[in-house]
């Protein structure tokens, strides 16, 4: 599934922010069209992108997932995050689950990202579940006039 860069703006409530999320993530799900079995437990972090001057950031939410079952790539300028949650293989033994909300299993998602960026300069934080990828823009070229004689 990709997902293009849209702005966002500060305008909007805590609340409203939190209902879009919901209804972003439900038509996210509803969309995805992989087949999903009885005891799929395929799963999406949560992601924000966004940019200032001088870079593009992208930070997911991939707490209980370790530096080495990440992998993040990019082809193109499609940047694709994608790793595997673990289950804790003696968490479940002996216990009846009331409910539980705990995800595991891998994931993968796409990010499209705007033209101008230095495939070279892109770093990469893990810091307290929670990865930053920072990718440097391209400096823009200055155009420039050029007075052309026409004979």
């Amino acid at each position: 599934m990709k997902f293009g860069i849209t702005r966002k703006t500060s305008n909007s409530t805590p609340e409203l922010k939190s209902f879009r999320n919901d209804v972003n993530r439900l038509f996210d799900d509803f969309f995805n069209l992989r087949t999903a079995g009885l005891f799929d437990s395929e799963w999406l972090p949560a992601m924000d992108v966004y940019d200032d001057e001088k870079n593009f950031y992208i930070k997911a939410d991939v707490a209980g997932i370790e530096e080495k079952n990440l992998d993040v790539t990019i082809n193109g300028n499609v940047l694709t995050l994608s790793g595997k949650k673990s289950e804790e293989k003696n968490e479940s033994e002996g216990k009846n689950f009331i409910f539980s909300e705990r995800r595991a299993g891998s994931f993968s998602r796409s990010v499209t990202l705007p033209a101008g960026f230095r495939q070279k300069d892109i770093k990469g934080e893990l810091k307290n579940g929670v990865l930053t990828i920072t990718i440097e823009k391209q400096k823009p070229v200055k155009s420039e006039k050029i007075k052309i004689d026409v004979h």
